[in-house]
C-alpha cells in the first residue's frame, strides 16, 4: 500500500514539473534553454554596420559561435532563430593549433572576404581576451 501511494505521488509531482511552465514559456520542462545569444559588438564599415554575436549551444559541452550580420537581426524568443541569414560564422574553437589556454588576440572585420571573420589568438593572457564573451571588433 505504502508502495502504491508512493508511486502516486511520484507520477503528481513529475505531472506538476512537467506542466508548470505555462504555454507562453519557451524553455524546455526545467527551465533550462537550449542556446545563449549575446550581443558582442557592432562595427561601422564603409556607411555600413555589423552586428557580432556569440551563441553557446550544448547542454554539457559548451561551443561558442560568433555570427556576424550585416543588419540587426530579430531573434525568435523560443528558437533564438534570427529573422535573417547571418552573413559569417565560425566556431570560437575552429583553428589549426589547439593550444589549452587561448585568447582572442584580434576580432577582425573583412566583409569583402570570404573568411568575413578573421580570428587571431594568443595563448598569453596579456595580450588577448581571456572571456570569450568580452570579444570585440578590432579597430
Amino acid at each position: 500500500m505504502k508502495i502504491t501511494i508512493l508511486k502516486a505521488g511520484i507520477i503528481v509531482l513529475f505531472y506538476f514539473l512537467i506542466t508548470a511552465c505555462d504555454s507562453n514559456d519557451c524553455r524546455f520542462g526545467f527551465g533550462v534553454a537550449a542556446d545563449q545569444l549575446r550581443l558582442a559588438d557592432t562595427i561601422n564599415n564603409n556607411n555600413k554596420t555589423y552586428y557580432l554575436y556569440t551563441r553557446t549551444t550544448g547542454w554539457n559541452d559548451k561551443i561558442v559561435f560568433f555570427e556576424l550580420y550585416d543588419q540587426k537581426p530579430e531573434f525568435d524568443p523560443c528558437t533564438y532563430q534570427p529573422d535573417i541569414e547571418y552573413l559569417y560564422t565560425i566556431d570560437y574553437e575552429d583553428y589549426p593549433e589547439n593550444p589549452k589556454r587561448k585568447h582572442i588576440e584580434k576580432m577582425i572585420l573583412q566583409p569583402d572576404q570570404p573568411e568575413k571573420l578573421k580570428i587571431i589568438y594568443t595563448t598569453d593572457k596579456t595580450k588577448g581576451v581571456e572571456n570569450v564573451y568580452d570579444v570585440k571588433f578590432t579597430r
